[in-house]
Order: C-alpha cells, then sequence, then structure tokens
C-alpha cells in the first residue's frame, strides 16, 4: 500500500500505519508481475504447466504426449483448428497417419453430413491404434459431422442406384468391421504375392505328370478336354492346365509351428502361360484369393500353401469360403501331405479389419 492508499481520504493515522504495515506488495510484486506473462514465454515451468493445459482444455488429448511442453505446443495449434477438416489431420498425425484423405458425403445423399477418411497405412496394432483414432476424431472433427469409416487398401462403397459402378459396390453398406463398442467401420486390405513351383511328387499325386503324346486312360475328363486326341496328349500345357484348373483347391495359412490356421476358396484360377516364356509343356497358373474380415482373426501367419482336393466335412455347406482347420476333409485316397503344394513365406497377423489378398503363381 507504499505506492497507492486506497483507504478514504477521512482515515484516521492509526488506519494508514495499519495498512502500510500489513501491505505484501512489495514482496509477492515481482511475482505477480512475472505470472502475468509466463505462459506466453518460451519455456513454461514444469510446476506452471498443469495449470496452462487445464486453461486450455487439453487435458483429453495429454496422454498422446510425452511432456507438457510438446502438449502445450501442438495442443494450441490444435485448439485454433478444432472443428475443422484440418483439426481431424493434425490429431490422426500424433497416431502415426500423417496424410489422412478426408472425404465428405455426397451432398445428394439424405446423411449429407457424414465423411470417411483414407487412412494412408494399416495399423501395426490394429485395436490400441484404430480406438484412439476413432476418439481423437471425435473430439477433432464438427459437432455437426459424423465420422463413419477408415479405410486404406480394400475400399468398396454401398451402390448408389442411378449414379455408381455395379460391379465395384455393395448393395447393403460400404465395406468394413466394427470394434467392439465403437461406431466407425474399418476397412483395410493388404496384399501378399508368392510363386511355387511343383515337384515331380506332387505332379504324380495331382495326376498332371503327363507327356506328348501319352495314350489316354479313363478318366475324369470329357473327350472334348483341349489338348487331348484319341490318339492321345497333343498339347501337354493345355491338357495340363485344363486339369488342374478341374481340381478343387483352397489357399492354406499356417502358423509358426506348421498347424492350419484355416483354409479359403479362391476368388479365380488363371492361367497366365502366355505371361511367361514357359517350355512346351510347362503351366503357370494364378491361383487369387480373400479372406473376409474376422477370419482367422488373432492368429499369425508365417506360411501360405495351396491344398488341392480338399472340400468341407459338412457336405450341405460344399461352397464355405473359410474353412477352420477341423472342417477340411481330403477326397478319398489323398492325404494332406501329397495334396499340399509349395510353401510361401508370410508375416502377418490376422485381423479384424483386415482383409488379406493372396496371388500365388503356380508353376507345374
Amino acid at each position: 500500500m507504499t505506492a497507492l492508499h486506497l483507504l478514504p481520504n477521512n482515515s484516521t493515522a492509526l488506519e494508514r500505519a495499519l495498512s502500510e504495515s500489513l501491505d505484501r506488495t512489495p514482496f509477492f510484486g515481482p511475482y505477480i508481475d512475472t505470472i502475468a506473462g509466463l505462459k506466453y514465454g518460451p519455456v513454461i515451468p514444469a510446476t506452471f504447466s498443469p495449470w496452462v493445459i487445464a486453461e486450455y482444455g487439453l487435458g483429453p488429448i495429454s496422454e498422446y504426449f510425452l511432456d507438457d511442453g510438446m502438449l502445450i505446443v501442438a495442443g494450441i495449434a490444435w485448439q485454433r483448428v478444432r472443428g475443422t477438416p484440418l483439426g481431424v489431420a493434425m490429431s490422426l498425425s500424433w497416431i502415426g497417419y500423417p496424410v489422412p484423405f478426408i472425404e465428405d458425403q455426397n451432398d445428394r445423399r439424405r446423411k449429407w453430413n457424414r465423411y470417411q477418411v483414407g487412412m494412408g497405412s494399416i495399423p501395426g496394432s490394429e485395436l490400441p491404434v484404430l480406438r484412439d483414432a476413432e476418439y481423437l476424431v471425435g473430439l477433432s472433427d464438427p459437432a455437426r459431422s459424423v465420422f463413419i469409416r477408415g479405410w486404406h487398401g480394400y475400399d468398396v462403397r454401398t451402390l448408389e442406384y442411378g449414379d455408381g459402378l455395379w460391379g465395384d459396390s455393395l448393395w447393403g453398406d460400404d465395406s468394413g468391421e466394427r470394434l467392439d463398442g465403437g461406431s466407425v467401420k474399418w476397412s483395410h486390405g493388404e496384399d501378399l504375392v508368392g510363386s511355387v513351383v511343383v515337384d515331380d511328387d506332387h505332379r504324380n499325386a495331382l495326376g498332371v505328370d503327363i507327356a506328348l503324346g501319352d495314350e489316354l486312360e479313363w478318366g475324369e475328363f470329357p473327350w472334348d478336354a483341349p489338348g487331348i486326341s484319341w490318339e492321345g496328349v497333343t498339347d501337354v500345357a493345355a491338357f495340363k492346365s485344363f486339369l488342374v484348373r478341374r481340381l478343387p483347391v483352397y489357399v492354406g495359412f499356417f502358423d509358426a509351428d506348421g498347424e492350419a490356421i484355416g483354409y479359403r476358396r479362391p476368388v479365380a484360377v488363371r492361367d497366365m502361360t502366355a505371361n511367361h516364356d514357359a517350355a512346351p509343356d510347362r503351366v503357370f497358373l494364378e491361383i487369387e484369393a480373400r479372406t473376409d474380415f474376422r477370419d482367422g482373426e488373432g492368429a499369425h501367419c508365417t506360411s501360405i500353401a495351396l491344398v488341392f482336393r480338399a472340400g468341407n466335412v459338412d457336405a450341405e455347406k460344399p461352397g464355405k469360403l473359410w474353412l477352420e482347420p477341423s472342417e477340411l476333409e481330403f477326397e478319398d485316397g489323398f492325404y494332406a501331405a501329397d495334396m499340399t503344394v509349395g510353401t510361401v513365406a508370410a508375416n502377418f497377423a490376422f485381423r479384424r479389419t483386415v482383409r488379406q489378398h493372396v496371388t500365388i503363381t503356380m508353376e507345374i
């Protein structure tokens, strides 16, 4: 009170003396002046930073930063653009998505305020990363907007009748799966390409070890099959391709101990010999398969192989796409050792939101 008396003009000498003796401004004054601009300085003391974090409302994102200084710098910039696409992109960059692509729903749709995000990559650890992504986007997007789907590598959209592609669409909904308790659908896809060369033993086991001029016996093929005549085999490649493509085949997935995780029916088996410099008696076949969401969830695959002459134990469901190990059985007289062809190295975990796209080229 030495610099400025707050007492009225009619105060007594005793009152003024008490006011001056109890005045703590000379002691606290320098600290008060320092605090006034403390949060705007280049370095905020650790004892003061929690109060700044609380003031700016950065508590909900604090777990994504190593220290308070990083949180304050990034959080203030985020708060300034929160509620915009830039705010969504900024928050996703904190968990390893540096360049997400944000796509608004077509404004002709009734629910025009929904949007999807092209994530740019597949998370290495599915559950924590995707849960964090859903949480952060929910904090960052506009209040009127709804985040419905994130995708990378596998993106099939719902069919828009009259203004959409029939072949690359789904009737009911976009592709993807939701996490337990989550509202956002996630759609991811990974590609795995490999090749196998079938040896003599497996060619014999499969019944396709043939040569030009071989005489034919009655077999499980029509007599108008390509590459044969009444005199015998006239085109080894054509007849071999025909025989192999008639065999039932699955793509098998195996763990580090060689135990089967499951089997997937192929999408297609194609003769790709024309694309290779093949010998007259050699054929190149491309077997393509794509697992579904949730197939083999939680298992870790280290190898893939082709499994021939097998089918579903349940004869009433011969077309089931994914078979568990206990659901697969081989045709009479055939066994796993002879009918499992080739080994392609792999290293991935089956995850709920990821479809594995496998393409194996078989030379036989």
